[in-house]
């Protein structure tokens, strides 16, 4: 089998199935009406790889190959269509495993802050690479001359490629870890949880492959590692979404997909604006208690309550129900167990 025949094969097989995957995601997610910013990113690696594909099959369309015999010109373009879409694929998905954790992260945790940070760290490291590389083709252009039409990246883009990969993905592993860790839930769930979170871990060892072959002279080894790394990091920001459907469907009462909102403001409007707080005695489990819109927890309402003659009482309850401030109890569950 042709290296042109393997390369088109690959890049289209694979990307194909992470798509499905991806659309299946979507349509869960939108039937659900909990579409999200996690679901964005994940879109736009959807385009992305539409891009990684359709670059492949320019770049290696040789006037003796077909089928449209592209000239050289267009293959540079096919060939940096092909380059710039796959960083795209990878750090949008590493985008979309990040907010899906965001999304199961309380506002007044502080956690969630870090978790902000390590977007805008995200984008900063896809940023750099992307410079990186259009800096190195465009320093050494000799490689638009060449038969396969590819650009020799060199040790500096391999050796950036390989610490930003690590750097994202061991942070992907450890935030669902510490936020786990935390939550009272039975040891087979938060097990179940964290291997679907660790999967980050496939695309590090895609990447750490890729890299040794960009580290050589092998050009054709390069360009099938790099689309089965992002045909990889597709599926993964993918499974937490389908693991979540796949036990919906097979009896589980899993919510743990789409944390309350931060904000919950109830659809009868007669709640304001209720938030999450962590209460933690020592050694005991983070308990997750409703705020009403003044930011006092039930506990304290109740006592406020009971210190209040009990013939005013019943008023002060009806008065608060009249002014729209009932409270209610919001609890976060994952198989039908609260948090």
């Amino acid at each position: 089998m042709s290296f042109v025949l393997t390369i088109r094969l690959i890049a289209t097989i694979l990307p194909a199935f992470a798509t499905i995957l991806t659309l299946l995601r979507l349509y869960y997610r939108r039937s659900r009406h909990r579409l999200g910013w996690d679901d964005a990113w994940a879109a736009f690696a959807v385009i992305s790889v539409v891009f990684i594909c359709a670059g492949a099959w320019t770049r290696s369309d040789t006037p003796a190959v077909g089928p449209f015999h592209h000239s050289a010109r267009v293959r540079v373009l096919g060939y940096y269509m092909l380059n710039v879409s796959f960083t795209c694929v990878l750090w949008a998905s590493r985008m979309s495993i990040l907010f899906s954790i965001i999304r199961l992260i309380p506002t007044l945790m502080t956690m969630r802050v870090h978790a902000y940070f390590c977007a805008i760290l995200f984008g900063m490291m896809w940023a750099a690479l992307l410079i990186q590389k259009i800096v190195v083709c465009e320093t050494n252009p000799s490689w638009k001359k060449s038969p396969g039409v590819q650009c020799v990246l060199g040790h500096a883009v391999a050796g950036l490629e390989l610490a930003t990969d690590f750097v994202g993905d061991l942070i992907l592993v450890i935030m669902p870890m510490r936020l786990l860790w935390r939550i009272k839930l039975s040891f087979a769930k938060k097990l179940l949880l964290q291997c679907i979170f660790s999967a980050s871990m496939f695309t590090t060892i895609v990447s750490i492959i890729h890299a040794v072959y960009v580290f050589s002279p092998d050009r054709n080894g390069e360009g099938i590692l790099a689309h089965i790394e992002a045909s990889t990091a597709l599926i993964v920001c993918n499974l937490a979404v389908l693991m979540t459907w796949f036990m919906r469907v097979l009896g589980h009462n899993d919510d743990s997909e789409a944390a309350p909102p931060s904000n919950y403001s109830d659809r009868s409007g007669r709640g304001k604006l209720s938030s999450l707080r962590f209460q933690r005695p020592a050694n005991a489990p983070i308990v997750l208690s409703a705020l009403d819109y003044k930011g006092t927890t039930q506990e304290q309402t109740r006592a406020s309550l009971e210190s209040v003659d009990r013939e005013d009482a019943p008023n002060l309850k009806t008065q608060d129900l009249s002014d729209g401030r009932s409270r209610k109890s919001l609890t976060m569950t994952f198989g039908g167990e609260a948090v």
